[in-house]
């Protein structure tokens, strides 16, 4: 069986590693697999149709979900093929197999499944009760019910991602090694799906992988594929502390490329930076989201205070590792001291590069809940733009919502240029009239563009990759040949 990845620029911002891993058991089975970028141009249904998949997938978060169902109906138009969707969205609502020209859903990991699937069509056998699987046929649905998480130790068995699905992708220039060495989260921020991730299958939701095993695929992406940089993907890396004091010294010894990790700053004390710095880390990520403790707390149900905050931020800089501040706007209870607040935090903690979003009220999760309740929120996914939008959801009722908006709009600016945030909050104070307010933000807004496109020197608080990287995009890429399926131990030392 071919099977053929659907991608866009934003998934392919970085790898893919729900695709890569289930390619990698696909091609193991035997079977065929490629990829193709929809936004690399008009003919992607003609790419595909040269190429013949018999199945199209999608990995497919709920702000893509409208996009890849129209994507899909289009290639279906034009090509005989069955759509298999997975990723987040189909996991948390799987009653989307019954949209137009979806063909079956996975829901939950699907590495297991999406083989059971290509090898019962391949052999011509009956795969309609492949548990996590549901199907659509001429007259009926078929829902069947998920199996159990991966084990942990399973975890170690499977191979590692497929590093070939991304070759003739811009992401493969960038050298950099994106690794998961765990999966799942044991935290309930509101905002955040993971309550519904946990209960959506059976079995231990946090895993990790073993020490041995994630240094075996790292090892093998810096002989293989000659990656200089690597980037974890965990949504907190340093959530075990007998597994860091472990895996940091050895990589450092048997790896010793720079990276970057996820962080919370609760977890975040003097052992664990030294760990990370003497390892070879140069950046965290650490999730600040927002600068008003009670809405942190009590909204967002993230129970860190704006002092462990600061505290793990000059952690960091005293051991050389940079910090990444990534905030939200606009969420339930925002208020325009609350916004402004989130900004003086980063100042506060220093942030080298930052991320901020507007808050998105995605369904299923209890602040999307908490919207449609509260807030006027219709519950329409075609409100949830695909990622990094500069507004809130249309229908969202927030006091102020217009000039939080613009506050959010400018925060790169105010957070590379604090002398700039600190006349603002005069002017805010001192404007007789909220449409002065607007139109002072306006102003502000359009500097902001005039400096984004200057570059990271024109507003430095933008995010970049490190100069090592952009200077690997720009050099001649090292010639490696194609790659088979990888595990830590060949077929024949197992």
């Amino acid at each position: 069986m071919h099977v053929t990845f659907v991608f866009d620029d934003l998934i392919l911002s970085h790898q893919p590693l729900g695709a890569s891993y289930i390619s990698a058991m696909l091609k193991e089975a035997g079977h065929t697999v490629s990829a193709v970028n929809i936004d690399d141009g008009p003919d992607y249904v003609d790419k595909i149709k040269q190429i013949n998949p018999g199945i199209v997938a999608y990995s497919a978060a709920t702000s893509q979900a409208p996009r890849f169902f129209e994507i899909n109906r289009e290639i279906k138009r034009r090509h005989d093929c069955l759509s298999l969707f997975g990723g987040p969205h189909p996991t948390f609502f799987p009653q989307m197999i019954e949209e137009e020209g979806v063909d079956a859903v996975c829901t939950g990991e699907g590495e297991f499944p999406t083989v059971e699937l290509c090898n019962a069509l391949d052999e011509g056998k009956d795969f309609s009760g492949i548990a996590s699987m549901s199907f659509k046929t001429s007259d009926k649905i078929i829902k069947n019910p998920n199996r159990p998480f991966i084990g942990k130790v399973n975890l170690n068995e499977i191979p590692f991602p497929d590093r070939e699905i991304i070759r003739g992708f811009s992401v493969w220039k960038q050298r950099t090694g994106y690794v998961m060495a765990g999966r799942g989260c044991p935290y309930d921020c509101s905002f955040c799906f993971n309550h519904a991730s946990r209960d959506s299958q059976e079995g231990r939701w946090t895993r990790q992988r073993s020490v041995d095993n994630v240094l075996a695929e790292l090892r093998w992406l810096k002989e293989t594929y000659k990656i200089i940089y690597v980037a974890f993907q965990d949504d907190t890396f340093i959530l075990n502390r007998r597994w860091l004091r472990e895996f940091l010294p050895r990589y450092g010894e048997e790896i010793g490329l720079p990276f970057i990790c996820n962080v919370r700053c609760d977890l975040t004390d003097e052992e664990e930076a030294r760990l990370l710095s003497e390892a070879g880390c140069i950046r965290v990520a650490a999730g600040i989201e927002n600068g008003n403790d009670e809405l942190r707390r009590k909204i967002l149900a993230k129970s860190m205070s704006t002092e462990q905050i600061i505290r793990a931020c000059d952690l960091y800089y005293e051991h050389g590792i940079r910090v990444i501040g990534q905030n939200m706007f606009g969420v339930p209870g925002e208020t325009v001291e609350s916004a402004i607040s989130t900004i003086d935090l980063n100042i506060r903690c220093r942030t080298h590069i930052n991320t901020f979003s507007f808050f998105a009220p995605f369904p299923g999760t209890k602040l999307g809940e908490i919207c449609e309740q509260d807030y006027g929120f219709s519950g329409d996914l075609s409100e949830l733009p695909r990622e990094y939008q500069d507004k809130l959801a249309p229908s969202i009722h927030l006091e102020n919502k217009e000039l939080i908006e613009k506050i959010g709009k400018c925060a790169h600016l105010f957070i590379s240029y604090p002398h700039v945030f600190a006349m603002t909050k005069k002017m805010l104070k001192i404007l007789p009239s909220y449409r002065l307010k607007l139109m002072f933000m306006d102003w502000l807004a359009r500097m902001k563009e005039e400096l984004i496109k200057k570059g990271s020197v024109g507003l430095p608080s933008v995010w970049h990759p490190p100069k090592f990287i952009i200077d690997a995009i720009h050099e001649e890429q090292p010639d490696i040949p194609v790659q088979q399926v990888m595990r830590e131990f060949s077929r024949e030392a197992a």
